[in-house]
């Protein structure tokens, strides 16, 4: 079965430790990853709003990418292309895919959407919990949505033909993308907010807005946006695929697991890295879904979504 996480946080834990992918304090990390291969996993360059200098935060943060794939070679595929995609599954390999966590990466410069898109970066999201030049965060304390500069840079990802993330965006910057994105979007790792009253979550009505787009949600494995009590495992999480799958279909709901960006007490009790995904497939099993369905909710939804940007 091929895997498709649609984010993790791992490259800048790794960059800040100065360790190597391979090293098991990271939720993913390769050691285990060899063992559930094919996968593909989505890897972010978070900006933490503390980094003033916010782009070359995430060059420093790609440059630890980039070197990873020149140490494992063998085994670590940059996935830019459909090509690369049928590579990692026919080969068994490990994909990964850039994107940004918080489009304060750019600083003022819409230009510099050019130089992430040169280097292999595919999605891109607006903010992070907090207001931003672009717009407001899922915590803002005023909602005013997209700024001018982020309605044009919306509409950048949009010409370069780069996937927009609505994931930490504020109830208002949400429906302002909306208003100007007219493909796909996807929230790479947010959870449903009927289940879970956390603001960041994503309520129904911008359920049923992204799957009318053909989008996809990824469901995040923080315990705080799963259940009110802060407490969750992978029942939990299953509760939440399910959720989206009832209200809009199984094609618009896979996991964005956000691994090595939760705290220890925010994540699941059985699915503490990658070497326990199949914890999380045989709770899909238990509840009733199907083989066909839970090939699509662990990889293949992302696909279909992807393969129209790439």
């Amino acid at each position: 079965m091929l895997i498709v996480d649609g984010h993790c946080d791992t490259i800048q834990k790794a960059l800040d430790k100065n360790i190597n992918l391979e090293n098991e304090t990271l939720s993913f990390n390769l050691k285990q990853a060899r063992e559930k291969a094919p996968i593909l996993q989505m890897m972010a360059a978070f900006i933490n709003p503390s980094y003033e200098k916010s782009f070359q935060r995430a060059c420093d943060i790609i440059q630890h990418f980039e070197r990873q794939l020149k140490k494992y070679p063998k085994e670590l595929i940059q996935v830019k292309e459909t090509e690369d995609i049928l590579r990692v599954e026919q080969e068994k390999k490990i994909g990964c895919l850039l994107t940004i966590e918080n489009g304060r990466a750019i600083e003022d410069k819409l230009e510099n959407v050019d130089y992430f898109y040169n280097k292999g970066v595919k999605v891109m999201s607006i903010t992070w919990n907090e207001d931003n030049l672009l717009g407001c965060g899922a915590l803002t304390k005023q909602d005013n949505g997209l700024t001018q500069l982020g309605k044009a840079y919306i509409q950048k990802l949009e010409e370069k033909k780069m996937i927009v993330d609505v994931s930490h965006s504020s109830q208002k910057t949400f429906w302002d993308t909306m208003k100007i994105k007219e493909g796909p979007v996807v929230a790479t790792h947010s959870c449903c907010y009927s289940l879970c009253q956390h603001p960041r979550n994503l309520k129904d009505e911008q359920i049923k807005q992204i799957a009318k787009n053909d989008g996809m949600i990824g469901i995040c494995y923080c315990t705080n946006f799963l259940s009110e009590t802060g407490k969750a495992s992978t029942k939990e999480i299953a509760k939440h695929i399910a959720y989206i799958a009832n209200l809009v279909g199984i094609d618009y709901v896979g996991v964005g697991s956000d691994f090595d960006g939760l705290g220890e007490k925010e994540i699941p009790t059985d699915l503490k890295n990658i070497g326990q995904i199949d914890n999380l497939v045989q709770e899909l099993r238990n509840i009733g879904f199907h083989e066909n369905e839970i090939e699509k909710i662990m990889g293949r939804n992302w696909l279909r979504v992807l393969e129209k940007f790439i």
